[in-house]
């Protein structure tokens, strides 16, 4: 019985080395996908020797033959802590010096190989039974507690390098950290309980454990791709997209927010995540809306910071498979964009000068006002409105009393109105008014109030106190008789010529409709 536990103990070994090689062979063929794969793969390799070594030292009954294959572990034995670190910083993409590294693994093999001549890895060796085994007993030397201490320090900082960086990563990439760091731990676990003398029959579980190790790095490799660049690029690109995604399950829940969304939404934080969106976003901001329709792209707005913002959404949905997973959901702040596009659009309708419609957007409302009064069969009247011996105001107080005058006369023009008229800006010193469902009465009325407002106004204007008067020119759309806005503003302008012919400061109407000039007050 005793040697049935010494042959299963070695046949468990070799079994566990032989894994360890093929593993290290299937690493390797992963090397286009990912450089580290080769790191991994000879750390495999030395793991696979410390294994293949051990299974014959234990099962030796003479001093040298236990030293022979104490020495075939010492071939992968003072690389592996090296290498661990190496592959976990490339994992996470730091830079590590493989020649720095290198330095104490060479010292380690050559002070054990050489061991005989100087004492100084193992002072002293001695073969003692413990049954069923024969287990070597050794007085470590200097450069053994170096390599001890380069072990132990290396394993742990791969294993606090990984846990560090668990919580920067998200998804594949996080389950991918946890699993390297815990490849780490049974090795480490193995050889502290053996060197505190804890271990049945004074036995090096270290490689015992490394089964663990071989598991979990199997399922690290070939079940989350551990290596592959793919995982990786994509959770670099999703930390580091500029615009906010979000991933979203099927329960409308928060599982996932990458750093520019905590960045455009500053309410995010851990603790949202596993809540449902109405909780983590108003309800009126649209987003629960978004996965009721069929459009992938809507538009929505939010209040960020007091402040009213508006963003682009796009909804994609994920799926593996046939499977439907939720959604990912891309937000772009979009406010710059539409204040740029409302200031441009407020320049090209604009006049600059008196902050009134320009006269391409005047044309525009006037066909827009044809259209709406034909089908609806309704009023609406025209103004052409003129400022009196405007030249003269030039030449006396210069251009820059003309635009004062300009710009108070818009002023009382747009004071004047209701909030459905509009007032343009129509040429140098003539201005429109285009007033939707207005008699002739009313525009007549309107006309002479505008007249008065600005002559009353101005009558102190600059040091020279003079007074700005009006001429205005009328007509009034009737769909009895109907004419188009060419024609429309062939007939305003005829009034006003007839109002500037009968002395001006007065207003004339179309002598179609009515044959006469209001007189001023």
């Amino acid at each position: 019985m005793p040697a049935n536990i010494v042959t299963l103990l070695e046949l468990f070994l070799l079994a566990v080395s032989l894994g360890l090689f093929v593993m290290a062979v299937l690493t390797i063929t992963r090397r286009r996908q990912a450089p580290q794969s080769r790191l991994l793969a000879l750390a495999m390799c030395a793991e696979a020797f410390y294994c293949l070594g051990y299974s014959q030292e234990m099962a030796q009954t003479t001093l040298a033959g236990a030293i022979f294959w104490l020495r075939v572990e010492y071939i992968g034995i003072p690389w592996i802590p090296a290498l661990w670190v190496l592959i976990g910083r490339r994992h996470f993409g730091l830079r590590g010096r493989a020649v720095l590294l290198s330095i104490i693994p060479v010292i380690v093999a050559i002070a054990e190989w050489t061991n005989g001549m100087h004492g100084l890895y193992d002072r002293s060796m001695m073969l003692v039974p413990r049954v069923p085994f024969w287990v070597v007993e050794v007085h470590r030397g200097p450069i053994a507690w170096l390599n001890l201490t380069f072990l132990y320090g290396s394993l742990a900082y791969g294993t606090v390098l990984c846990l560090s960086r668990i919580r920067g990563c998200s998804g594949l990439a996080r389950l991918q950290s946890i699993f390297f760091a815990l490849s780490c731990m049974p090795p480490l676990i193995g050889y502290l309980i053996y060197f505190f003398g804890w271990s049945p029959w004074g036995l090096d579980l270290a490689p015992l454990s490394l089964c663990l190790t071989v598991a979990l790095v199997y399922v690290a490799v070939f079940r989350l791709e551990w290596f592959h660049l793919v995982p990786t690029v994509r959770s670099l690109v999703f930390k580091s997209i500029r615009d906010s995604v979000l991933a979203i399950d099927l329960q409308h829940r928060l599982v996932d927010f990458n750093p520019a969304a905590s960045v455009l939404f500053p309410w995010l934080s851990e603790p949202c995540l596993g809540k449902e969106l109405s909780s983590v976003f108003p309800e009126n901001s649209g987003f629960l809306k978004a996965f009721s329709t069929s459009e992938s792209v809507r538009d929505l707005s939010l209040r960020v910071n007091g402040e009213e913002q508006h963003f682009e959404m796009r909804v994609l949905p994920l799926h593996r498979g046939t499977q439907h997973l939720g959604w990912a959901v891309i937000v772009s702040n979009i406010t710059a964009q539409i204040e740029l596009v409302q200031q441009l659009h407020h320049h090209a309708v604009t006049d600059s000068l008196t902050e009134i419609s320009n006269r391409r957007a005047f044309d525009a409302a006037l066909e827009r006002e044809f259209v709406r009064a034909s089908h609806y069969r309704s009023h609406f009247a025209l103004l052409l409105i003129d400022v009196d011996h405007f030249k003269m105001i030039n030449d006396v107080g210069g251009h820059a009393m003309g635009d004062r005058v300009l710009q108070l006369v818009a002023q009382r023009i747009a004071h004047c109105l209701r909030s459905t008229d509009l007032p343009g800006r129509y040429g140098g010193d003539e201005f429109a008014i285009l007033l939707p469902d207005t008699t002739l009465h009313e525009a007549s009325q309107l006309a002479d109030r505008i007249r008065d407002d600005v002559g009353l106004a101005t009558t102190d204007l600059g040091k020279q106190g003079m007074r700005v008067t009006l001429s205005v020119g009328l007509t009034v759309y009737m769909p009895e008789d109907p004419a188009d806005p060419p024609e429309l503003l062939e007939q305003a302008d005829q009034a006003l010529y007839s109002a500037k012919s009968d002395g001006r400061n007065r207003v004339g109407v179309w002598r179609r409709l009515s044959i006469h000039a209001n007189t001023p007050l």
